[in-house]
């Protein structure tokens, strides 16, 4: 599919989507995600019942949809998950760590993907690492700080593709090179980047792969998945629940208890996850996700910041070097007035968010070039001459 996405504003109530610049934080929702909750909604208040086929069938629908999106080939090692954090503290019990090694993670990462690495570590007695973005004018990009921290005693290195504050890129690929030379796991939390970005599992080759389904994958809130490789097969889940052990689908014989589980990333499934609710909402999401492809979102996203990057420059607005499209953390100048910013936005009814010192901005394929100009005749409303 080559041809250029147009706006896709009339998939979205026009109330959530006007001035939204926040897609970074939550999705807004597409009409055909509420309508397939509706209908979900629906069924359920007709049946009281749930037959057997209902716990299964529409989570494989959604595995596979997920296994699409990610370019993975086996669909079993997908894991149907209630967050992030679920996910990462998935790895870290099953991640062998001993006194003496390091766990990588860089400066102002998103928590879910550090409570967990910080634990493991207390424990162990391992070092947490922690790479610094670099100051402006560094020589050293952050990508190299972060491979330039990678030695021998690297266990894993736990980073976002797209970091969740600013918009700044890494290298998964060339990060993959660099934890295969020392026996390093990578383990990557793609919830900024999936569903916006395109992502070549085979050239990452990942241990793991994390994301939120609320944000760029258009699902409902407390959604979230998991694709785990092959070192994660045979580890131990978070939790022993019935599902996702061999033969559940046989609710006659549940009570003959089985030692084996489904096979490979099933046993990493939260329980009760064969949501009647959000299942269907979920797959809606990523369907229309697909249906758009990530890279065309990026290539609409980069139109929208052509018509303003260069007044932003010139107004001496700091943009990060290496940077997705869909999520871009600005950092104003000291002749620009953060509290008048936050006033004029407000004015002009935009929405944005504030992580750190930077300013993040998240357009999609609901925003108009209009909406980006009145967020730089926002900006330039704010410097103080």
């Amino acid at each position: 599919m080559n041809e250029p996405l147009t706006c896709q504003r009339h998939l979205f109530p026009e109330k959530a989507v006007a001035g939204y610049l926040n897609g970074a934080s939550r999705a807004p929702q597409l009409h055909a995600v509420a309508a397939a909750g509706r209908a979900a909604l629906a069924w359920r208040e007709e049946n009281s019942g749930m037959p057997i086929p209902a716990f299964f069938e529409p989570v494989e629908a959604l595995k596979n949809t997920f296994a699409k999106l990610l370019g993975a080939t086996e669909v079993e090692r997908v894991a149907l998950i209630p967050s992030v954090s679920y996910g990462v503290a998935t790895v870290a019990k099953n991640l062998p760590l001993a006194r003496g090694q390091n766990i990588i993670v860089v400066e102002d990462q998103f928590p879910s993907n550090v409570y967990a690495w910080a634990e493991k570590c207390k424990k162990t007695g391992a070092e947490l690492r922690t790479v610094p973005r670099p100051a402006a004018g560094s020589p050293a990009s952050w990508q190299e700080r972060v491979l330039a921290a990678i030695d021998a005693r690297t266990a894993t290195v736990a980073i976002a593709n797209v970091h969740w504050a600013d918009g700044s890129l890494f290298d998964l690929v060339g990060l993959r090179e660099r934890t295969d030379a020392v026996g390093a796991w990578l383990v990557v939390d793609a919830t900024q980047s999936l569903g916006a970005l395109p992502f070549d599992l085979s050239a990452i080759r990942p241990d793991a792969v994390i994301a939120a389904g609320y944000k760029w994958l258009m699902g409902p809130y407390g959604c979230a998945y998991a694709w785990y490789g092959p070192r994660l097969d045979g580890g131990k889940p978070l939790e022993e629940n019935w599902i996702n052990r061999a033969g559940s689908e046989d609710f006659r014989n549940l009570l003959h208890y089985r030692e084996e589980y489904r096979p490979l990333a099933n046993r990493y499934s939260v329980g009760e996850h064969s949501n009647f609710l959000m299942t269907p909402m979920q797959r809606a999401g990523l369907e229309q996700v697909l249906a758009w492809d990530p890279a065309r979102i990026q290539t609409y996203c980069a139109g929208l910041w052509a018509t303003v990057e260069t007044e932003l420059l010139a107004l001496g607005v700091s943009l990060p070097a290496q940077r997705a499209q869909h999520l871009v953390g600005l950092r104003l100048p000291a002749h620009c007035s953060g509290e008048r910013l936050a006033q004029e936005l407000s004015r002009r009814n935009l929405q944005v968010s504030y992580r750190g010192d930077a300013v993040r901005v998240s357009p999609n394929v609901y925003t108009t070039p209009a909406e980006m100009q009145e967020f730089l005749a926002a900006v330039t409303a704010s410097i103080v001459r």
